[in-house]
């Protein structure tokens, strides 16, 4: 994306940097502005200019090469911007037309709103000239969620001094507090792209490792309606399949199924999800994957319901890159998974099962004035069968997956205007007990923890880690295969202090993890960590989790230019180095690596 660049740091969170500029949005008094790329409603001569653009890159800190103005307008429904772009080298602007959301290379205008003013969440809306909108939510500072797609409107012009934008954003697609005087955090951006340019009007820069933190403010906005928050979308779908009898290829199944997701905003800082049966057409247009290890795949969350607010229930339990990064505590794509008692492909069933239907699901999640930060999750899904291949009659069913209830409860306290925190997260699922003995499946999963982050030394340096605890129960049965899955391997000849209990009916465990790293403030980056997991903790009922059992420690030194030098626009290199021991001291693993990257001058 157009701030790819700025997101190098885990997470960070600062107060606002004494002299960030300030503007004031006017109140629309007439007729709302037309929304057609020119700029010429008397109202926008009357709105107070942002200008002054600083670079990003490639020179940080030095003046944009280009003029850029902002204003901002404030109607009953909706804010409006507006963003001029001058261009001395107009006929070198550069458009393409692509689809929503890709990463293309474009010029680009934008402009990014933090409603709460809570220097850590914003969300943005960029375009280019063509058109083609880029939106994304940030969390954590620096963080972003580019699958959030709001209804908003936007639309640009071409002419012999450069481009204009004009945004229409609704009040309902962005949330902010119920204040009757509203300051919000705002931020305008711009790339030019021809000489991989990126101005900010609210400066900062690559060695800050921050962006909603370093937002300016955005004042006057006052007398606001609470917009009517409620979306509904329904959904209906119709499936036919010939020979699901063998032996008679004239046989066919019928089945059609229907559902909705509702959106309501509870308050401006509150919204209610709510679904039946959700729409899984996203789900099936998961990418295909070669999966040649023992352990699972991991795929991206893509239905609507259980997107909204998902940075909040994001707590990721990996200390590394790469694939086991994707280890967290809540995986979404747990509730509705294939049913497990089921394959696809599996030759002892006659119809598929690829989904187990969620009969309900809600979702209030928003955060308050005061920094705290609330999300509560309750869904429950049904009991599923499978036709048999063979049987007594055709219509023999086999239980595939029991009906099940799961929950996620996740606060969040930020303190010192975001730059420390404090946070819990507890998840839990509930299978009914008959199905899951036959299914031998655990019968409850509980795990709950608490996290921190704290940011010191003029923030410079941050502080963060967590403690999760966990709990599966069921038979005999369920809990001897957990103890035997890839995950921990309790049968392993190598591990002494590890033993499978057949008897056991249930599995407990702990995990922690701290983490003290530089993250801004000169070239020079680094930091350590520890993180230890218990044989027995296990967090696969609801979470994503590939290993068990390990005590992992790490340390790690970089050093980054983003100033020009020679024929580099910017470069960087660091090195790692990590090792892991089992529970009882066997070594798993050695290792470091050294790695880098630049940008030449000429891109």
């Amino acid at each position: 994306m157009a701030l790819a660049l700025m997101l190098m740091a885990p997470g960070p969170v600062m107060a606002q940097t004494p002299g960030a500029p300030r503007l004031s949005a006017v109140r629309v008094t007439g007729a709302e502005p037309r929304i057609d790329g020119i700029i010429e409603e008397s109202e926008w001569s009357t709105a107070p200019v942002a200008d002054g653009f600083v670079q990003f890159r490639p020179r940080p800190g030095a003046a944009a090469s280009q003029r850029t103005e902002a204003r901002v307008l404030h109607g009953d429904d909706a804010l409006f911007v507006a963003i001029r772009a001058w261009d001395t080298a107009a006929d070198s602007i550069v458009a393409e037309l692509t689809r929503r959301d890709m990463d293309d290379f474009s010029d680009k205008v934008g402009v990014l709103v933090d409603g709460y003013l809570d220097r850590r969440s914003a969300f943005q809306f960029t375009v280019n000239p063509r058109g083609v909108k880029t939106d994304i939510r940030r969390y954590d500072d620096t963080e972003e969620d580019g699958r959030w797609d709001p209804v908003w409107d936007v639309a640009t012009s071409v002419d012999a001094e450069g481009w204009s934008a004009e945004f229409r954003i609704p009040y309902s697609q962005i949330r902010f507090g119920g204040e009757p005087v509203q300051t919000w955090g705002i931020q305008f951006h711009r790339d030019l792209a021809r000489v991989g340019e990126l101005s900010l009007w609210a400066p900062t820069l690559p060695e800050d490792e921050a962006l909603v933190s370093r937002f300016g403010t955005l004042e006057g906005i006052e007398a606001l309606e609470r917009p009517l928050r409620l979306e509904a979308v329904p959904y209906a779908m119709a499936r036919l399949r010939e020979g699901v009898v063998p032996g008679d290829p004239a046989a066919m199944e019928s089945h059609a199924t229907a559902g909705v997701d509702l959106k309501y905003g509870v308050a401006s800082n509150f919204t209610l999800d709510v679904t039946v049966n959700p729409d899984f057409g996203q789900v099936e247009a998961d990418p295909a994957q070669v999966n040649l290890t023992a352990f699972e795949n991991f795929y991206p969350e893509r239905r609507p319901f259980f997107q909204e607010a998902a940075d909040l229930f994001d707590f990721r339990l990996s200390l590394a890159e790469g694939d086991e990064d994707l280890e967290t505590l809540f995986y979404s794509r747990r509730i509705g998974r294939q049913p497990q008692g089921y394959q696809a492909g599996d030759p002892r069933f006659a119809s598929p099962s690829e989904q187990t239907t969620i009969l309900g699901a809600a979702k209030l999640s928003g955060r308050t004035g005061s920094g705290w930060s609330l999300g509560v999750l309750a869904a429950t899904t049904d009991r599923e069968s499978a036709r048999l291949t063979s049987g007594s009659t055709p219509d023999t069913l086999a239980l595939v997956e029991p009906r099940a209830g799961y929950s996620v409860v996740r606060v969040v306290k930020d303190l010192r205007e975001g730059r420390s925190a404090v946070g819990f997260i507890g998840t839990g699922v509930r299978r009914a007990a008959e199905g899951a003995t036959h299914l031998g499946l655990p019968t409850t999963s509980l795990a709950g923890g608490v996290d921190f982050r704290h940011r010191f030394s003029r923030d410079r340096w941050q502080l963060w880690g967590w403690a999760v605890g966990s709990r599966v129960a069921g038979d005999a049965e369920a809990i001897t295969r957990i103890q035997t899955n890839p995950v921990h391997l309790f049968q392993r000849s190598d591990a002494s202090h590890l033993e499978v209990d057949p008897l056991r009916t249930s599995l407990a465990g702990v995990a922690t993890t701290v983490r003290l790293h530089r993250i801004a403030g000169g070239p020079w980056r680094g930091g350590v960590g520890l993180q230890t997991r218990s044989p027995g903790f296990d967090v696969g009922d609801v979470g994503f989790q590939r290993l068990g059992d390990m005590r992992v420690a790490y340390a790690e030194l970089g050093y980054e230019r983003s100033q020009p030098h020679g024929p580099f626009r910017r470069w960087e290199a660091y090195t790692t180095h990590w090792g892991a021991h089992t529970g009882g001291g066997e070594r798993s693993e050695i290792g470091g690596n050294l790695r880098g990257e630049s940008t030449l001058m000429n891109l």
